[in-house]
């Protein structure tokens, strides 16, 4: 909190500063207030929370592109989960509290942000775990300052869970540091004729460093409406590996498969989804398959199970 405490003062002055110029040019500023979310039903016979049970979200904050100083762009946001999927203790809070400011395509963030990930993007998927190793991870929202640079197409609503290289800059490059653990995130991203090709690494004090390497492609220049990516994960010996597939039948149905091998726990399943857009809503069938888990937490095999979700989006 002392982060984001000390930044919101310096963000603040900034702002001032490149405010006080005149208001002849307010007109011309990109600027505002951006809010989004959406209220989910999962059917799941497996939820702890029992077959049916309900999650919303809302993420919200205000943005503005700034000119008359070194400072091009400023914004903060946060978000509020009724199911905080990273950590179910914080359910109903306001979370990823972060700021952040630009310098030209060079952008710093400050607070509860997960902007280390850029790169490492994953496509659509429900029930399935992500692949987290140490509290430190590619998709925490631990307080930190993250600096990213290069060829990004900057997300001014603070969304990192997807991402794009401009085409005169295919590469991009993400720096970020956790003060409370000492973790140091470093990551970059390059294009490399049709392929992505991502590595990060992350160094905690104390904790055998980190290293994730993701590739993947897209043939929708092609005309195929495909997108194919595989990421692993090495902490010192332990290797956790994801294989995924994406496929746009139409604008409105996305069909989408995937196979994890020793995720965080210790599970290894095949799992595919099918996904129904229509303006707001969204409905996705999930088929979960050849469910095992060796290892950290004993053995047990898992019957195939369906799952189905219902979501409005705003």
């Amino acid at each position: 909190m002392k982060l984001l405490t000390s930044a919101l003062v310096c963000l603040s002055l900034t702002a001032t500063n490149v405010y006080a110029g005149g208001h002849e040019k307010e007109e011309e500023k990109k600027s505002g207030i951006f809010y989004d979310g959406n209220i989910e039903m999962y059917i799941d016979g497996e939820w702890p929370e029992g077959d049916m049970s309900s999650r919303a979200e809302v993420f919200a904050g205000f943005q503005t592109e700034l000119d008359g100083g070194p400072v091009t762009w400023a914004g903060a946001g946060a978000r509020y989960d009724t199911n905080y999927s990273l950590d179910r203790t914080l359910d109903d809070t306001i979370q990823e509290k972060q700021l952040g400011f630009g310098i030209g395509n060079t952008r710093v963030y400050i607070g509860e942000t997960d902007a280390q990930r850029l790169g490492f993007a994953k496509t659509s998927k429900m029930g399935a775990p992500v692949i987290i190793i140490e509290p430190n991870s590619r998709i925490d929202h631990k307080e930190k300052v993250v600096v990213t640079f290069g060829g990004w197409e900057n997300n001014d609503e603070f969304k990192f869970n997807q991402y794009r290289l401009k085409r005169d800059m295919p590469f991009g490059g993400v720096v970020g540091w956790d003060p409370e653990s000492k973790t140091m995130y470093a990551g970059a991203t390059a294009r490399v004729s049709i392929l992505d090709v991502s590595y990060m690494q992350i160094s905690t004090d104390g904790k055998a460093t980190q290293r994730g390497y993701s590739v993947g492609t897209s043939f929708h220049r092609m005309g195929v409406p495909v997108a194919l990516g595989v990421e692993q994960w090495d902490d010192g010996g332990q290797v956790r590996r994801d294989y995924g597939m994406m496929y746009n039948v139409s604008k409105e149905v996305m069909l989408t498969a995937h196979r994890v091998e020793d995720d965080d726990i210790g599970f290894t399943y095949n799992y595919f989804g099918a996904l129904y857009n229509q303006g707001p809503m969204e409905y996705g069938l999930w088929f979960h398959q050849d469910k095992k888990m060796v290892g950290r937490y004993g053995n047990a095999d898992f019957d195939d199970s369906l799952k189905a979700t219902i979501k409005y989006k705003f």
